[in-house]
């Protein structure tokens, strides 16, 4: 199983005061990939009011994708 260290969360503004998180993991594997058709990072779905809340919903976002 994958830790949360092993994914990068990039925060974004979308417009001010909604912000939101990107998840990606640190080391993509692209044996396989077809460029441009493969997905390589999450965003979160929800806004939210402060960076800190997105980096927070972006954590709790790893942990559901580490459960599946």
């Amino acid at each position: 199983m994958a830790h949360i260290s092993d994914y990068l969360i990039v925060t974004y503004e979308r417009e001010p005061g909604h912000w939101r998180a990107a998840v990606s993991p640190k080391i993509i594997d692209r044996r396989g990939a077809a460029p441009g058709r493969t997905v390589h990072s999450t965003v979160t779905t929800d806004d939210s009011a402060f960076e800190s809340e997105a980096k927070l919903a972006a954590t709790r976002l790893i942990r559901q994708l580490q459960s599946e």
